[in-house]
């Protein structure tokens, strides 16, 4: 005799009871030779099972073990309808616990699961009161809509009694006398005593007069009763079908393929465009030619539905439109029909305009759209008809108005095609490449005959500023700029050449031209480019130098262009118009001076070279916790530092007050690797024409800074005493103005750090505030840590000079 060990572990079974939900009871039933393990120790923890009803997982309150079932109870109920899944997986497969048999064969996991909801639908029917399915009444039939997870009962012994529906119109009762159940529409037809007229004002209200006596009343496929609902609004809007128009301006009317049928109703037309009409609905005829209609768009607003045809109906055809509702069933939704679903069965053959009153419209956009080449600008027009091409009836060049570059460019002349529906411009200055374009029309003389009009007499009264595609080839070469702010310009070994042109620079390393090209002098004796660098968008070239050039130093350089053709390595633009040759041109030498390399110093001495003693600088006063002579305490005396100066200055009363600056500032102090120095730090007098308002107690700290980089913005900072009363750090700008930097809209601060002061602000070099004006690594600025009366900062100057500005 074979004895068989039970290895297999159970499996859950599909049956048509189980796997199933009643309530918050989920019953799972399993296959396996032996029972379940139903040891307390042995049960699944509830946390492996994961059971979710609609999507959200419910939490398993209790687990429990018989025989070959699970029953798992959750912590809600599922509901009748309600989508149910569930999935296991045995997070401890290290211990006990499980889906086990008696033999110790644990079952891993379920993967997610359908389970049957055996659960009964106990909700009643409900009313819909909004949206398209609300109560709606056409003549005497008044349809009442509700929701619900089953279908309404279909037995007509449970039907609700017509006496428990008050409908009134007014203040007046209208009485139900029949009522007929639609169960799987979900809807209930009460028939009227008399016909409701379009917009009376009309409800409907509903009670169950024998809720526990009889089966009748307004119910579900499961018999759950709805005992009531209150007076509700009944829609008793239009039902009235759309009316094509066919008479007056609004008569059907067709230009080009394009013909037009406007619609009287009280609604707007049906907007959904699975809901428009069929083409093949409509018959539209050109004497007795059909003429196919291949597209049909419906603007509920407008009530108007636009017919695309096979071909353009020429002006003053003989022509009609018809129209069938080929599917009028209600399974179809197509058709002529208004927003509230009044569909048209059909319209009689009905006569088109077809005389054109459109005018000629401008063409804006692609290759059709206004063009200029040279002093050559066309505008191209759609029209049924042909432009009117007659000389006396042309537009006037004086109503053209051309903008180029926002310079007015005047029309000489004007021309008009008629078969080709152009008009050409003639501008008195030819259009450059690149140059931007604009151009409007107003018909000056709208009583003459002068004007944009086709054939048919429509005349275009004006169309709006409208941008002109420029096609004019770039056909200019780059020109080197050799005046202003992007004059060539060297600092140490990197020498910029900026360059004027249409188009950015061609910047394909494959392109760039050879360093032997360049000439480049540094008194007088060559110094060889070593490596060239384009920036296309900002239209540089960079050379790199051999030898750094120091500062003084007489620079020039030249260029020669390969050949006077297109050559592959040569300054060009995108365009590929390579640069001419240039010679010798004076370059501004940017290079600022070394840094002075002098002997140790006496005490006394300036050690730092700022301009300031070390002697005094010893003396600087700081914030709270640091040494005598560290005036923005960074751990480094200030006498040791390029970047770092303070002075004793004096202050209205005659007495001393310690102010140190801080250029190349991080909230203060220096960042490691700076280069920027401190070259001058003293007091200066205050000007004559400073503004009585401003108040200034330690007169103007003026200063200067060699920066790094030409033409680069530096931030500064600047101690004092609070005690003084300043509120900003004032400087006057190119035009005069004193102005705030130490405020947010510059960029600046004040800080108080450690009972010290500090502006925080900044300054451009060549900037508005630079006092030498000039971008050359050099900044000057006298300005003060001053005061202005609150009631005046803020206030813009009354005046252009002499004024201030927070």
């Amino acid at each position: 005799m074979t004895i068989t060990t039970d290895t297999l572990p159970p499996e859950l079974e599909h049956t048509t009871n189980y796997p199933s939900v009643l309530g918050d009871v989920l019953s799972l039933s399993f296959r396996d030779e032996n029972d379940l393990d139903a040891g307390q120790a042995y049960k699944p923890a509830s946390e492996d099972f994961t059971v979710k009803v609609d999507g959200v997982r419910r939490t398993v309150n209790n687990v429990l073990v018989a025989n070959k079932m699970i029953v798992l109870t959750l912590s809600t109920y599922a509901q009748f309808g309600q989508s149910v899944t569930l999935a296991y997986n045995d997070s401890t497969p290290g211990d006990d616990k499980g889906i086990r048999d008696t033999q110790g064969n644990r079952l891993a996991s379920i993967p997610t699961t359908v389970i049957k909801n055996n659960s009964q639908d106990r909700t009643p029917p409900e009313l819909i009161t909004t949206g398209d399915a609300r109560p709606k009444v056409n003549g005497k039939q008044l349809v009442l809509s509700f929701s619900d997870a089953s279908n309404l009962s279909a037995d007509p012994d449970r039907k609700p009694v017509a006496g428990d529906f008050t409908v009134l119109v007014g203040s007046v009762r209208n009485a139900v006398t029949e009522v007929t159940v639609d169960a799987q529409a979900k809807t209930i037809a009460l028939t009227l005593t008399t016909a409701v007229t379009l917009g009376q004002t009309m409800t409907v209200a509903y009670n169950d007069s024998t809720p526990d006596t009889d089966g009748n009343g307004i119910q579900d496929a499961a018999l759950s009763l709805l005992v009531s609902f209150p007076v509700t609004d009944v829609n008793t809007a239009d039902t009235a079908p759309p009316q094509l128009i066919t008479t007056g301006d609004t008569r059907p009317k067709a230009n080009g393929q394009q013909l037009v049928l406007s619609f009287d109703d009280v609604s707007l037309l049906h907007a959904d465009p699975t809901r428009k009409p069929l083409a093949a609905d409509f018959t539209v005829l050109a004497g007795t030619t059909a003429n196919a209609v291949t597209a049909v768009a419906v603007d509920a607003q407008a009530k108007t539905i636009t017919l695309t045809l096979t071909t353009a109906v020429t002006p003053g055809q003989a022509m009609t439109v018809a129209y069938t509702d080929s599917t009028p069933s209600a399974t179809d939704t197509s058709a002529i029909q208004d927003a509230a679903g009044n569909r048209l069965a059909g319209f009689a053959a009905t006569e088109i305009n077809t005389a054109d009153t459109v005018p000629p419209q401008l063409i804006t956009t692609g290759t059709a759209g206004p063009r200029v080449l040279g002093s050559d600008l066309v505008l191209e027009f759609s029209d049924a008809s042909n432009l009117d091409a007659a000389e006396a009836r042309k537009p006037l060049s004086g109503d053209f108005t051309v903008l180029v570059d926002g310079t007015a460019n005047t029309v000489t002349s004007v021309v008009v095609g008629a078969n080709s529906k152009l008009v050409y411009l003639t501008l008195t200055t030819p259009v450059r490449h690149g140059q931007s374009v604009r151009i409007a029309y107003t018909d000056g003389t709208p009583d003459d005959t002068s004007a944009i009009r086709d054939t048919a007499g429509n005349r275009l009264t004006s169309f709006p500023s409208t941008a002109v595609d420029n096609r004019v080839p770039d056909r200019e070469s780059p020109q080197l700029i050799t005046t202003g702010a992007t004059r060539p310009k060297v600092n140490g070994s990197q020498l910029v050449l900026s360059f004027g042109d249409a188009s950015n620079l061609d910047a394909d390393p494959a392109h760039k031209p050879a360093t032997g090209a360049f000439t480049v002098l540094v008194d007088g004796v060559a110094n060889a480019v070593t490596a060239v660098a384009v920036n296309a968008t900002e239209k540089t070239v960079t050379l790199t130098l051999s030898t750094a050039v120091t500062r003084d130093q007489s620079v020039s350089v030249a260029y020669n262009d390969p050949t006077s053709g297109d050559d592959a390595n040569a300054i060009q633009d995108a365009a590929h118009n390579d640069a001419a040759s240039f010679a010798a041109t004076t370059v501004d030498n940017l290079t600022p001076a070394p840094p002075a390399r002098t002997p140790p110093r006496a005490p006394d001495a300036d050690s730092d070279s700022d301009g300031i003693s070390s002697a005094q600088e010893d003396q600087a006063v700081g914030p709270k916790g640091s040494t005598t002579g560290d005036g923005n305490n960074d751990g480094i005396q200030d006498s040791a530092q390029a970047a770092v100066a303070s002075f004793s200055a004096k202050t209205s009363s005659s007495s001393g007050t310690s102010v140190t600056l801080v250029a190349d500032s991080q909230d203060g102090k220096v960042p490691s690797g700076s280069h920027t120095r401190i070259t001058s730090l003293e007091q200066k007098a205050v000007p004559a024409q400073t503004p009585k308002a401003l108040e200034t107690p330690i007169a103007l700290t003026s200063f200067q800074a060699a920066l790094n980089t030409v033409g680069s913005s530096e931030t500064f900072s600047l101690y004092v005493d609070p005690k003084i009363g300043a509120n900003g750090y004032w400087l006057q700008d190119n035009t005069g103005t004193w102005v705030n930097l130490a405020s947010s809209p510059y960029g600046g601060k004040m800080v108080n750090e450690g009972g010290r002061l500090r502006l925080d602000f900044q300054i451009k070099d060549g900037g508005p505030f630079d006092a030498d004006g000039e971008a050359n690594g050099v900044i000057t600025a006298p300005g003060a840590a001053a005061k202005m009366p609150l009631s005046i900062v803020g206030q813009a100057p009354d005046v252009a000079h002499d004024g201030f500005w927070f």
